[in-house]
């Protein structure tokens, strides 16, 4: 799909295709690629962006890399939630102060048994349930996990 929308140049328009109110370029923002280096200018220069560039579809892990680092909970949850996200990203937030996120890590298809396992102890009983019955379920015996 993502060979249907023109690349975006710059953050100028990655910007105004997100404040449109035209819902082929709204969706265009959410689809299109970007060069690296308007992907690098939009998360450092533009963090009111932050939470739409995590949204784009096309996001690379580099760039997400960055974007879990975010203070804004709603930037993390938003890389957490993407079915692509990778899975050393998943488990680099399984620390995350926020619920939500580490929610999404808990039952995240790509979180690996480590991450998953991590959580099972989690602060709040509806994450460490969640992880528990999710390691239950798991597919096969893991590598790391202990015997």
């Amino acid at each position: 799909m993502t060979d249907r929308f023109p690349e975006i140049t710059s953050v100028e328009e990655f910007i105004r295709l997100r404040e449109s109110e035209d819902p082929a370029e709204y969706n265009r923002s959410a689809w299109a690629t970007m060069p690296l280096s308007v992907w690098w200018d939009l998360v450092r220069n533009r963090p009111d962006m932050r939470v739409w560039a995590a949204h784009n579809r096309t996001a690379p892990s580099e760039i997400l890399a960055e974007l879990i680092k975010d203070p804004d909970w709603r930037v993390r949850d938003r890389v957490a939630s993407k079915r692509n996200c990778p899975p050393e990203l998943l488990e680099r937030l399984v620390d995350d102060p926020h619920d939500a996120v580490r929610r999404l890590v808990a039952n995240h298809p790509h979180s690996p048994w480590p991450a998953v396992a991590g959580l099972v102890d989690d602060p709040w009983p509806v994450i460490a349930q969640e992880a528990r019955a999710r390691l239950a379920n798991w597919p096969s015996k893991q590598p790391s996990e202990p015997s």
